[in-house]
């Protein structure tokens, strides 16, 4: 094959120069006439092959997997080897590009956002599965559909015409409603345009949270302050007042003073266990022995006006002595304050099932089923007057909570109105200590026991 020869050139010169060659053949035998006919005829039978093998080609283009392969004898050869070469890197380069556009699609329906493409009419182009819980828009049915006229949210079509929108637009789910989006718009090119769909949700739950807390904690913190100023303007006024008024009001001014510390302990507290997610430092935990300084402590609190009993049959506990005593101190101290005089209080260290189980059973006031899920709340009160007169901070069961996540613990809550209530706190098997690490047990018998006296 001479290569300094194109190759439709050789293609043509290969089918040419065998007709001329016959048509000289029977021109020379039988005369000018039989030549151009011979002539003729070669030409006919030339046009028809190469029809054939560009037909071939065609078809090895249009479907090169099924079709039938051309000829790859002579300057065809050449010709079909390039193509072929040319097809190969096509169909692989075509492939990576599928393949880079599948990969693309799925993170974009990973991302938890919805992302919508529009073009200039505001026509939907594509859209990712979050757009459709969401916005409720399905690509499959929806492609091609203006989206005003599927997000009907007042103001929604103003904003997508507001090229100098800069706040997000909120809307507020259509299939769940409790559910609030932020929408941005972003440019992608002169045409087309990105919508983004935010859940901000939780975020907007969490800043009414954070309002409402710092309200509470200037309502919690301004009371004591107002009763304390007001003291000690009449002491000032009042050069008169008797040791026994005096007395009384130094006694009511250092209550309401504790009262702010104990809030103010109680918020150092909660923050610093919501800013570590797990304790500094954990040992194993004498239950007997904790149990124990809850029922002094609980004593002291009940002054003789309570039946408590104390029952401890389980192995020690692996965490943060400091963290358990605080949570657990909390969970006593309030059966005792909504425990009427007379009331029995149960503490209870046990095992069932694998799981550890701490306990605190009262036969108080009881809390009644609505107020259950949201006692954990900060400053959430049942009663806020009756929890202001027993001298809590509102705090306490959110430090319980915050506790019992560092530890893996789950909090469980039982109660009826009149009837008592029983906060119950359920700790993994692996916090256990193994049987016998402990010093002595107290296999299911009383460790203490305060009859009521008064």
């Amino acid at each position: 094959m001479r290569r300094g020869v194109p190759g439709p050139a050789r293609i043509l010169l290969g089918g040419l120069l065998p007709i001329v060659g016959l048509a000289v053949v029977a021109g020379v035998l039988h005369g000018v006439a039989w030549g151009w006919a011979a002539a003729a005829l070669g030409f006919l039978l030339l046009v028809i092959a190469q029809a054939r093998r560009l037909s071939v080609l065609s078809a090895s283009i249009d479907a090169p997997a099924s079709a039938e392969s051309p000829d790859a004898r002579g300057a065809w050869g050449e010709v079909f080897l390039k193509l072929s070469r040319r097809l190969r890197a096509d169909a692989r380069r075509f492939e990576d590009a599928e393949a880079a556009l599948a990969s693309f699609r799925n993170a974009m329906d990973a991302v938890p956002d919805g992302l919508v493409i529009l073009d200039a009419h505001h026509q939907i182009q594509w859209s990712n599965r979050a757009a459709a819980g969401h916005l409720g828009i399905q690509l499959s049915r929806d492609h091609g559909a203006i989206i005003e006229q599927l997000v009907r949210t007042p103001g929604f079509a103003e904003y997508l015409d507001d090229p100098h929108a800069q706040a997000p637009l909120l809307l507020q789910s259509t299939a769940v409603r409790t559910r609030i989006y932020a929408l941005r718009v972003v440019p992608l090119d002169e045409h087309n345009k990105l919508l983004v769909s935010l859940d901000v949700t939780d975020a907007r739950r969490v800043e009414a949270m954070r309002s409402t807390f710092v309200a509470n904690v200037s309502h919690e913190l301004r009371t004591p302050l107002t009763v304390v100023s007001g003291f000690l303007e009449h002491f000032a006024d009042d050069g008169a007042m008797n040791p026994e008024q005096r007395r009384h009001f130094t006694r009511l001014m250092s209550d309401q003073t504790a009262r702010m510390l104990s809030l103010v302990d109680d918020l150092l507290m909660l923050s610093r266990l919501e800013s570590e997610d797990a304790p500094a430092t954990e040992e194993d935990v004498d239950m007997a022995d904790l149990l124990a300084q809850l029922l002094s402590e609980a004593q002291s609190l009940s002054e003789g006006r309570h039946r408590i009993e104390v029952i401890c049959e389980g192995p020690g506990l692996r965490g943060n002595r400091k963290e358990y005593h605080s949570a657990f101190g909390n969970l006593v101290s309030n059966a005792i304050r909504y425990t009427p005089a007379g009331g029995e209080i149960g503490i209870e260290w046990l095992v069932r099932d694998g799981a550890g189980i701490f306990q605190v059973r009262d036969s108080g006031v009881g809390i009644a089923a609505e107020h259950l899920p949201r006692l954990t709340e900060r400053f959430y009160r049942v009663d806020r007057g009756r929890s202001r007169d027993t001298g809590g901070t509102g705090l306490g069961l959110a430090i319980v909570k915050h506790i019992l996540l560092r530890h893996q613990a789950a909090l469980r809550i039982e109660s009826r109105e009149g009837q008592g209530s029983t906060f119950r706190v359920e700790f993994p098997a692996w916090r256990l200590r193994p049987e016998g690490s402990d010093g002595p047990r107290h296999g299911g018998e009383a460790i203490g026991m305060q009859d009521e006296t008064g």
